[in-house]
Order: C-alpha cells, then structure tokens, then sequence
C-alpha cells in the first residue's frame, strides 16, 4: 500500500510540472525561448508601424536657414524593409557623425519638400557595442531582428468584419471587387493572427486559406487585368462577424465548408490588408467573400443576402454601378 502511494504522489507531482509548462501566448508578441533576450515591449511595437527598419551609419549634419538639423546616415544593415545597403538616407534629426543608430521608418506624405521618410521615435536610437537602450530599457540589436522575423510570421487580420444584408452596404465596406480566376489554393492552415480592434491586440492561432489569384475584370476599385494577388480567406475571425444593419452577432449559417477552386472563375469581395508593409488582401468576410461564375451565371450562396435575385453577371453589374452611383451622390 505505501509503494502505491508513492507511486500515486509521483503521478501528481509529474502532472503538476506538465500543467505548469503550459504557458498562455504573450498578449502582443509570440514568446521566444527562455535563453533568448527578448527586446522591450515598447521596441517590439515600432514594428507594425515601421515601413522600414535599418542601422545607419551617421555620415554628416548640416543645418537649415531656420536653423533645423539635418542627417545624412549611410544604410549599413537592413533588418526589415526593401533598401540597399549602402543607401543614403537624409532625416530631419540631429546625430552624432561617425556613430550607428537604428532607424524606424515609414514614408512621408509626399508633399512638396517634406522627407522621403520620417522617423517614428523622437530621436534615432544610438547603437554602441551591438545593443541599443530605449525608454531605459536595454537590449542587443541581434535580439531586436529575432523579434522582427517572429512578428513578420504573424499575420494581421481585419479587426472585425460585417455582414451586408444589401449590396449598397456590401459594395461601400470593399476595397476591390473584382471577377479573378483562381491560380492555387493551400489547405487550411494553422496561422498565428494578431487583430487590433481600439488599440487592444490579440492573438489566437486560426486555420487560413491561402488564395492566388489573376484579375480577369475590375468591377469597383483599382485593380487592372492580369495583376495576381495573394487573397487570405479567413473560416474564422478572431471576433465574431457582426451584421452591419442591427449590429447582432451573425450566426445564421455557418463559412463554407468548400473553397474556390483552381481554374475557375469568381466575383471576389476583397479587403486591402491593414499591415502597411503586406499586399495581402482578404475576403470581406466569411460568407460574402466570393461568388462562383459559369459564363454569365452566378452561383450565389442562399445566405448571401446582399445579392438576392442577383443570378447574372449583366444584372449584378449594372445595380453595383447604380450602388456605387448612388453612395456617390450621398457623399
């Protein structure tokens, strides 16, 4: 009876150490190994609003007539974004020439003799000996690009999505509807999505589908024939899909259980992704993503309720201009 005991308290004690190796997803970031140094939190951020993120070497300052410094670095490493090393780069900051500084980026507005890019933090972030200090907390530059290859495997997905009982509504809420053919889609697959909805960021672990596709017609925003495009058709949401006319959680019928297939042809609802630095697009929703064609047939889904009696390509062409037309006109 004793050797059952301690082999009864032996099993207690191993599913105890199981249940506390079971760790909860950190709230903005996915966790890293407990060796590695994980930036701070404040660093880790700049992330999503950055277009680009380089070390720069300061190469000059110079003043302007109203006395504002100006910095020219020489990119000497990307960490994330589409320059050259080598590059040169002018910013409205003052630096100190000869000295490293990591640089946060995103584009200017373009106006006439405003920067090419602008920084993001007050001040460039002075890098000595390989590892930067920023808002009084310390880390290593090697430790700031494994956090940045973690985040870029992270994908952003709309904050919430609607469910447009008419195609006024329906039309108004897309980016892009298009008639595209379908080049290749993957299995569903298991993707970790970050959803920021009033400056609160989740994550949750979500199957994706991944589409590709060829533009064959723009029928509302800019897309032009022969242009491919990476589509995320999304089952499952991080938040419930709300309907846009009572705001009620939508739960009539369930996504569908098939998806587009390669060869065919399809209206796509699309969304530009709200990653700066992604050309994704996603369905507008989970039930009003696609609507399959055979010629001028449209094989619309009994829940798609915004294109109700809309069974030919003609017809749902002409009432999306007069939509289109008539939301115009409200503007």
């Amino acid at each position: 009876m004793g050797a059952f005991k301690k082999i009864l308290a032996a099993l207690l004690a191993a599913l105890l150490l199981c249940a506390a190796a079971v760790s909860l997803p950190l709230p903005d970031r996915i966790a890293a190994s407990k060796t590695e140094e994980i930036p701070p939190a404040a660093i880790s951020h700049l992330y999503r609003e950055a277009e680009m993120i380089l070390i720069g070497a300061c190469m000059r300052v110079s003043q302007s007539d109203d006395g504002a410094s100006f910095a020219r670095f020489s990119v000497s490493r990307v960490l994330d974004g589409a320059e050259n090393v080598g590059a040169m780069i002018s910013l409205p900051v003052n630096a100190e020439p000869g000295e490293q500084y990591l640089l946060y980026l995103k584009r200017g507005d373009g106006s006439e003799g405003a920067p090419l890019f602008r920084l993001l933090t007050e001040e460039p972030i002075h890098v000595e000996n390989g590892r930067i200090s920023f808002e009084g907390e310390s880390c290593s530059i090697d430790s700031v690009e494994r956090d940045i290859v973690r985040q870029s495997k992270i994908l952003t997905v709309p904050a919430q999505s609607f469910f447009y009982n008419d195609l006024s509504g329906l039309a108004e809420a897309c980016d892009e509807i298009i008639i595209a053919r379908v080049l290749s889609v993957s299995e569903p697959t298991e993707t970790v999505c970050r959803s920021t909805l009033k400056g609160e960021s989740t994550l949750a672990t979500l199957e994706q589908v991944f589409l590709k596709i060829r533009v064959e017609n723009g029928l509302g925003g800019g897309l032009k024939y022969g242009q491919k495009l990476n589509v995320v058709l999304s089952p499952y949401y991080v938040r419930p899909v709300i309907n846009a006319t009572d705001l009620s959680v939508k739960t009539v019928a369930a996504p569908p259980e098939t998806y587009p297939a390669v060869g065919s042809a399809y209206i796509f609802f699309l969304l530009k992704s709200e990653d700066t630095r992604s050309d994704r697009y996603f369905t507008v929703n989970p039930y009003q993503g696609y609507v399959l064609l055979f010629g001028n047939s449209m094989i619309r889904p009994y829940y798609n309720t915004a294109l109700k009696e809309m069974n030919d390509l003609r017809i749902f062409a002409q009432r999306l201009r007069a939509a289109e037309a008539a939301g115009g006109a409200e503007e």
